[in-house]
């Protein structure tokens, strides 16, 4: 109960700060999207909507980038994930994992995922971070790059596969196949979830989600076996907005 409420302050207080005091990063977000797409569309899917990117029926890449590099810029020390539900996870993980060698986090903005990672794993391991924007080369630990692309040194070599930006994703069916396929043999995706991510889809987080449509959504690439969805983890340490974590693991 007292979650739920800190969830309805915290949509409240989102809607006043961005109906009333908009963020310059955010007025010049709707202005670019405005002025490529026009009026914000959604895109259906089976279990999700997602943002529209195109422009005369094309996807529009230049633009989706353009604005994710903008969002980043306006939240760059801004922390989403808690210190304590990363130690909880790794102490989760380390007893699916024999011995986890590289993690791999996506969309991280500051480094923090890894920092904690790192500060968090009994052993030391190999620990990369992703940001499409060109402020990734300010941060330790990570690199320049879209989360939908593979670098061919990632396919079935990941331990681990975390990240709490899949929200940001323009297709959600192109991206988890993506992070799927870096997994090593026992390797797990972590997905955390909140109640942040089921809000309405937005320009700058174009895939929100509730939790039962992504986990359907998950289920649907573990059909042909070589994947399972495990329990979820709901007794993490912070829970203020319904922190979850999501698991795939690959099993062959």
């Amino acid at each position: 109960m007292i979650g739920y409420l800190d969830y309805l302050i915290f949509r409240l207080r989102h809607w006043l700060k961005r109906g009333r005091n908009p963020d310059p990063y955010e007025i010049e977000i709707r202005r670019l999207y405005n002025e490529r797409v026009g009026l914000k569309k959604l895109e259906h899917g089976e279990h999700f909507d997602v943002m529209s990117y195109k422009t005369n029926g094309k996807f529009d890449y230049e633009l989706y980038k353009k604005i994710q590099t903008l969002g980043n810029k306006g939240k760059i020390e801004r922390v989403f994930v808690a210190q304590e539900n990363i130690a909880f996870l790794s102490r989760e993980l380390e007893k699916l994992i024999p011995e986890i060698k590289f993690v791999l986090c996506h969309g991280t903005r500051n480094a923090a995922e890894q920092k904690y990672f790192q500060a968090s794993l009994s052993k030391p391991a190999d620990i990369v971070g992703t940001e499409i924007s060109d402020t990734a080369s300010q941060f330790p630990m990570t690199i320049e790059w879209d989360f939908h692309e593979v670098k061919p040194e990632w396919l079935g070599a990941a331990d681990v596969v975390y990240s709490n930006s899949y929200d940001h994703s323009y297709d959600p069916h192109k991206l988890f196949p993506a992070w799927l396929s870096c997994l090593s043999v026992n390797g797990v995706m972590a997905l955390e979830w909140t109640r942040a991510h089921d809000m309405r889809p937005s320009i700058l987080d174009p895939f929100n989600v509730g939790l039962d449509s992504l986990t359907q959504l998950l289920e649907s690439f573990c059909a042909d076996g070589k994947y399972k969805l495990l329990p979820p983890l709901t007794d993490l340490p912070v829970r203020s907005i319904g922190q979850t974590f999501l698991l795939v693991q690959r099993v062959r």
